[in-house]
């Protein structure tokens, strides 16, 4: 993104703040019976790609300069791979995109009660921040005019956003179900915990790093499509139905009204649950008139079977230009082709293998992929050395990939651990707003491995490591 779109982005925050509806999205990602429908669901990733079109449709609608406004995501693939390598020591320093959304460093510790909720934090008050309103009650000097950050200047990357854990997130499940809670659990969840202040709320969209953090969420997932779907030519509803890599059906966490055919489960014909209200409103669905906020979802497709492909969602269709890290993974898919067997099962091979091969139609509109220099190298040696471990050879052509994703993962937590500060588990904090029981991924990896449970197959895995990178038992 060019510096001037840059201005561009900020300032149409800036004027959706001042007009209240940049507070409605808040209003949104808050409410019961929505929010049980987007996380920790299968249509975790569908639900947060319509409500991203909606905010874009939103921050549009203010016309001339923005009206051909993107939500900039964040490359923190590649920020993270400077820290992994010593170039930066936290977010922070690493990120440009945090630096210009006002960082953590400016303002003053405070609580902010924001749609009811007390949360703690930096109260960060530079632009776009001084601009927001922690209540559709407020205007003007009434707001608080800041918002509470963690301490982004002195926190590390979660290991879950490093090539070898995406990897394990996007490829070692045959489902979009069983990715779709890869990717939740993992980088999303991690990544809210460890930004902190309004980032472990539900209210965690008073921050605009949120909105970036979900772009950037929504790009994985093009990768995961492009490698494992890999169609280059619009595809029949009724495919896309019997495509579990596409759709499957899931439980409802809140049942729907008594009538309603699909009232306890989720699919993929399902209208998309999105309301919004204040604490004392009753809640409304954005696809009703009289919400604030139906002119920006009114044009949007109303069920999620429509959302799969981010390249067939009609006049909504759109792409990513791709750098970076992410252009590799996108390109190559994490190298995989290299190490599959023939006949391997769709998903792990065959579809792989088609998508490199398969001419463009042109029918669909492709991500630009910019050139790059950007290699993991280290993790391409230590996949390389999982899938030649003794102990996976004699693996089921099934398993093999699976099993050395998983391999490369638990090499990257514990240098994590070991040399780039302790990996950190999620928080109280988070936890309860969340509604999280388990561990984060590498937290799991650590306990597994220090009792015992489970061990790294490969043994010289640390030498792979250190021929690329320092440790720093320091941290």
């Amino acid at each position: 993104m060019l510096p001037e779109e840059k201005q561009v982005y900020l300032r149409a925050i800036e004027m959706a703040m001042d007009d209240g509806y940049y507070f409605k999205f808040i209003e949104i990602h808050t409410e019961q019976m929505t929010t049980a429908e987007a996380h920790r669901t299968c249509m975790f990733v569908y639900w947060h790609r319509i409500f991203l079109l909606g905010f874009e449709n939103m921050l549009r609608s203010y016309g001339g300069v923005f009206s051909c406004i993107t939500v900039p995501y964040w490359n923190y693939v590649d920020h993270n791979a400077l820290f992994l390598s010593g170039a930066c020591g936290s977010m922070e320093d690493c990120a440009p995109i945090l630096r210009e959304i006002g960082g953590s460093r400016r303002g003053v510790p405070r609580t902010v009660e924001i749609n009811g909720s007390p949360i703690d934090g930096n109260c960060v008050n530079v632009p776009p921040a001084n601009h927001f309103c922690e209540s559709s009650d407020l205007r003007g000097n009434a707001c608080a005019g800041c918002i509470p950050r963690g301490e982004w200047s002195d926190t590390a990357f979660p290991p879950t956003t490093s090539v070898s854990s995406l990897m394990r997130q996007l490829f070692a499940s045959p489902t979009i179900a069983q990715v779709s809670t890869n990717l939740e659990q993992g980088v999303h969840n991690t990544m809210h915990n460890s930004l902190g202040g309004a980032m472990m709320y539900l209210e965690a969209p008073a921050d605009p790093i949120f909105f970036s953090h979900h772009s950037t969420i929504d790009l994985i997932h093009t990768i995961y499509y492009k490698c494992v779907v890999g169609n280059t030519e619009p595809m029949p509803l009724e495919a896309k139905l019997m495509d579990p890599r596409q759709f499957v059906q899931c439980p409802r966490r809140t049942p729907l009204g008594r009538g309603s055919p699909d009232r306890n489960v989720l699919l993929p014909q399902s209208n998309v649950q999105i309301r919004s209200g204040g604490v004392a409103e009753v809640a409304l669905s954005v696809f009703v008139p009289s919400n604030p906020l139906y002119r920006f979802f009114a044009p949007l497709p109303r069920n999620y079977l429509s959302l799969s492909d981010v390249r067939d969602i009609g006049e909504f269709s759109y792409n990513y230009e791709i750098v970076g890290l992410l252009a590799d993974m996108y390109t190559t898919c994490g190298g995989l082709t290299s190490f599959l067997p023939p006949l391997a099962e769709p998903g792990f091979g065959r579809s792989l293998r088609e998508e490199q091969s398969a001419p463009s139609t042109h029918e669909l509109l492709e991500a630009v992929v910019v050139p790059s220099k950007t290699h993991d190298t280290w993790y391409s040696e230590a996949l390389a050395a999982a899938v030649n471990a003794s102990s996976l050879s004699e693996s089921a052509d099934a398993n093999a990939v699976p099993t050395a994703l998983a391999e490369v993962e638990k090499m990257t937590c514990v240098f994590y651990d070991e040399c780039r500060g302790k990996v950190r588990n999620f928080s109280p904090t988070f936890r309860q707003n969340f509604h999280l029981a388990g561990s984060s991924p590498c937290s799991k990896v650590l306990e597994d491995l220090q009792s015992g449970k489970d061990r790294i197959a490969v043994p010289e895995w640390r030498s792979i490591f250190l021929r690329h990178f320092q440790c720093d038992a320091s941290v």
